[in-house]
């Protein structure tokens, strides 16, 4: 395939993120440009609500990322969605085959179309996520190819409010007039891009600890086994501070400086100011058991996932946080970033670990990448006109006089007169 321009398009709690990435023949994501616009008290728990605002945010990403890919236009992008209502509902689905059915790709698609109609939600269904299979009752990986007489699937439908991506509509469509290419569910393109296959065989963790909501993923045998989306995040922390009688701003920027997860001994913290370490320990320690009573949800135990804990998002920055959730959960923890060997960074002022969300929605668009570029205009080709023959100009008077005297000449001459004395005017003439 020729080289296409993805672009894809994250609106977050505290911000709006946008990228550009080029996807070369060999599916290799280039990301060339990401663009950021902050955002408040226009998205509450991951859900838009102030459409207009947003549009305009993202109207001033999208014309710095058209600043770069001049002079071709954007005409649609990848959204990514999340928040708080987003999660995993299990499923599963059987079917009774003829002896010595071969499974099929075909098959495994029908499976996962039944899983989607058969199922008893209220909740828009953004996806069917297998989780495992079963032929003839035993449990296998990659049941494609295998023959049998029965096959069960275990998936998980990944779900949420219809509200959250009717809002992503109206942004996109209406306000924008863009196309979406596909709608990417943020968490699973986040764990896609920060996870080993090793750490999903043996079975991890990956949490995005965002402003105001905290995704938990978790895996095992290589497949989703649990989603979830907590209404907890770090600007919980910094409004807790506000209490103190500080501005948010102030707030924000104390907790970012000074803030740490940890307890501290003497119930403040480096700057003198009372109880704001205690504020700051208590709603992490908070956070951090919501995330650990995730992993009891999923019908596992901290021995489940021996690949441990996977930390992203800009919340995960507070200090002590990681150390704290390593002491609380008993698994380890390591921070994930974007530069892996999937992904190229052509730009030195892209931060892998900061941009992750965004980045991983231009990855899992790299998949199957849909142009979002307005076509480029080729030259147009220059047909040379037939040159114009030069006009005759026309005889001068004198010199059609000298031609009339030359005819009459002649005609003297054939009648036996051959003086040319009259020919000439002047001498000029002879």
């Amino acid at each position: 395939m020729d080289e296409k321009y993805v672009i894809a398009l994250e609106v977050g709690s505290s911000k709006i993120s946008g990228a550009v990435g080029r996807v070369d023949d060999a599916g290799v994501l280039t990301v060339t440009a990401v663009e950021e616009e902050p955002l408040v008290d226009s998205v509450r728990y991951g859900q838009l609500s102030n459409v207009k605002v947003a549009a305009g945010l993202v109207e001033r990403i999208l014309r710095k990322i058209e600043n770069r890919v001049s002079p071709r236009k954007v005409c649609a992008v990848y959204v990514g969605i999340g928040g708080r209502s987003l999660c995993s509902v299990p499923v599963e689905v059987e079917r009774k085959l003829p002896p010595e059915t071969e499974v099929t790709a075909d098959l495994l698609n029908r499976l996962k179309l039944e899983a989607r109609a058969g199922a008893d939600v209220d909740k828009e269904i953004l996806d069917v996520v297998p989780r495992e299979y079963f032929i003839d009752n035993s449990r296998v990986e990659g049941p494609e190819g295998r023959v049998c007489s029965t096959i069960r699937m275990a998936a998980n439908l990944i779900v949420c409010r219809p509200q959250l991506k009717r809002n992503l509509d109206l942004l996109v469509d209406d306000k924008l007039r863009l196309r979406v290419a596909a709608y990417i569910t943020r968490p699973l393109a986040e764990a896609a891009l920060v996870l080993t296959q090793d750490e999903k065989r043996l079975g991890c963790m990956m949490v995005d600890f965002g402003a105001e909501t905290t995704s938990v993923a978790i895996y095992r045998h290589g497949s989703l086994n649990y989603l979830a989306t907590l209404p907890l995040g770090s600007r919980n922390i910094t409004r807790d501070i506000t209490t103190l009688n500080i501005v948010e701003e102030k707030a924000e920027e104390l907790k970012k400086s000074r803030g740490n997860a940890m307890p501290a001994d003497d119930g403040s913290d480096a700057m003198g100011i009372p109880d704001v370490n205690n504020l700051v320990s208590y709603r992490a320690g908070e956070i951090i058991a919501n995330i650990k009573e995730q992993i009891k949800y999923a019908g596992l135990t901290a021995s489940d996932l021996p690949g441990g804990i996977v930390l992203i998002g800009r919340g995960a920055r507070l200090g002590g946080f990681s150390m704290r959730l390593e002491k609380e959960t008993g698994l380890k923890v390591r921070s994930g970033s974007a530069m892996t060997a999937e992904v190229r960074i052509a730009d030195s002022r892209i931060n892998p670990s900061e941009t992750v969300d965004v980045i991983a929605l231009l990855l899992a668009a790299a998949a199957n990448p849909a142009e979002c570029l307005t076509p480029e205009e080729k030259p147009a080709e220059v047909i040379a006109e037939p040159e114009e023959e030069e006009p005759v100009e026309e005889q001068s008077g004198s010199r059609r006089g000298f031609i009339d005297r030359l005819g009459a000449v002649l005609r003297g001459m054939i009648d036996g007169k051959e003086d040319d004395s009259d020919f000439y005017d002047d001498e000029d003439d002879r």
